[in-house]
């Protein structure tokens, strides 16, 4: 059983919404704002631990009791070995360069660039309009939760970056868009292998994905990276498997709201 305090769920409500993911399902999520709050590193690791996810200062949890299909995901950092396929994107990439940052400093170098390659990937993955920069910093750059900013640069430029939560034991992605122009580059897998060896590196014990959903295939990706564990919302606790845990048929949906889809 996990033990950790689940101090959100006291400060959440339950709104009743059409699901992201299944649009014939009414989905009760659960919801918190955490309006100007810093959180320790510690609680960082407690709501990523009771399957919390955010954007900014918005937290919500897709344990919905009529459902059970999105299931938060993580890797224990110690036990992952690539796959081989893990390990032609590796090498595809030997000259891309990787590099953490914290957000302030991101910022100032890259925001411009970043935002630029946002509203493409938008455009072209999920046909959305483009976010103007107060919106994407709105977004991205504030968080009550201490965030890194991971980035992928090839001949100097700008191809894909993504935005972190880092705890004491913990590094969860929050969202990654890539220049499209470079998918052939992998760029998506390529910066979850980086980051889980930074996590390694920093002597970390998790790396959070967000919400496994075997049916759909954009989200089943996460399978990938094995072994991994999926949390049980009835038991609140962690199960380690090396596959799938359904043969389920993958399902192209898009979410219809991608800034919540973690």
């Amino acid at each position: 059983m996990n033990r950790q305090q689940d101090f959100i769920k006291d400060l959440s409500t339950v709104t009743r919404r059409v699901c992201l993911y299944f649009p014939e399902t009414i989905a009760p999520v659960e919801e918190a704002f955490l309006w100007n709050v810093s959180l320790t590193p510690e609680q960082t690791d407690e709501y990523l631990a009771h399957g919390w996810r955010h954007v900014s200062w918005y937290f919500y949890r897709n344990s919905c009791s009529n459902c059970r299909r999105c299931l938060p995901i993580r890797v224990p950092v110690d036990q992952f070995k690539p796959s081989k396929s893990q390990r032609r994107v590796l090498k595809k990439n030997v000259e891309t360069e990787f590099k953490m940052f914290k957000p302030v400093e991101f910022a100032l170098k890259h925001i411009k660039q970043s935002l630029s390659l946002y509203n493409r990937f938008l455009d072209i993955r999920y046909d959305r309009t483009p976010r103007d920069l107060g919106e994407y910093y709105n977004e991205y750059f504030v968080s009550p939760a201490q965030t890194l900013v991971s980035a992928l640069f090839i001949n100097g430029e700008l191809v894909g970056n993504g935005f972190l939560d880092l705890g004491k034991t913990s590094l969860s992605t929050i969202y990654f868009a890539f220049d499209p122009r470079f998918s052939s580059f992998s760029p998506g897998t390529f910066s979850i292998l980086k980051e889980i060896e930074w996590a390694s590196q920093n002597s970390l014990r998790y790396y959070y994905l967000g919400y496994y959903i075997c049916e759909i295939s954009a989200m089943r990706y996460k399978g990938l990276f094995r072994p991994f564990e999926l949390l049980d919302f009835e038991t609140g606790q962690w199960k380690e498997t090396e596959s799938d845990i359904s043969e389920a048929e993958p399902r192209n949906v898009k979410p219809k709201i991608k800034r919540w889809s973690s």
